[in-house]
């Protein structure tokens, strides 16, 4: 009977954590809505639209000189089109009230080179902030963030707009030259207008995240205690 019992508790204990993660997984989501209208309604997309990837350029084109007169940044125009945010999402990190914000971002870069059709390539990357509550000597829990870049695994960039008169060897060097860029000079330019509505960060918006945090925390905590 006592058999019965424990494994009754257990099975109990087991649904109610399943139930808990469900519920976390449902306000999870709905905060994640949330923040991508504020960041949207901040104006980040038009911040976007302002990126200049041309100034960083610096003869990044300079490996293949005199194939294609590619000798100069001066010969070359890369411009960022059609920005679009995907989605805002939180992740759950291994530390206790601690997650990962991700903004997920999709734009296309147009590249203008001597003799060449223009070239076009969709990209997609996020950039992430670590989120973490401390407490203060008054036991009042406030929400930190840590530093914001860009996560150069998640860049990923297809080609567009090719013709048949492109060699392969140069649209690929062109592609990695086009990460490359992105990889190195994409967050400096996007991180400062993400930790400035981060700070500014609607007060409500901040609290549902502290509360998201903290059941987050409660919910590792319950699963810890049910494992041993």
């Amino acid at each position: 009977m006592l058999k019965v019992s424990s494994l009754f508790i257990l099975l109990c204990g087991m649904l109610a954590l399943s139930s808990a993660q469900e519920v976390l997984s449902g306000v999870s989501s709905q905060i994640n809505d949330v923040l991508t209208q504020e960041l949207l309604s901040v104006g980040f997309l038009p911040s976007l639209q302002k990126v200049d990837l041309q100034e960083s350029l610096q003869n990044v084109f300079s490996q293949p000189a005199g194939l294609l007169d590619i000798n100069s940044d001066s010969n070359v125009v890369v411009e960022l089109e059609d920005p679009r945010l995907l989605q805002v999402f939180l992740q759950d990190s291994v530390n206790n009230k601690e997650a990962e914000l991700l903004v997920a971002l999709a734009f296309s870069v147009h590249t203008k080179l001597p003799v060449l059709n223009p070239l076009i390539f969709q990209v997609r990357t996020n950039m992430k902030v670590q989120l973490r509550l401390e407490k203060d000597v008054n036991g009042i829990y406030r929400l930190t963030f840590g530093h914001c870049r860009l996560v150069p695994e998640s860049v990923r960039i297809q080609s567009g707009s090719l013709t048949s008169r492109i060699p392969n060897f140069v649209s690929e060097y062109v592609e990695i030259t086009i990460k490359n860029l992105i990889i190195n000079n994409l967050g400096e330019k996007v991180c400062p207008f993400i930790n400035s509505w981060l700070y500014n960060l609607n007060p409500q918006v901040a609290n549902d995240l502290m509360n998201w945090l903290l059941q987050q925390n409660g919910y590792q905590a319950a699963v810890e205690i049910a494992s041993k």
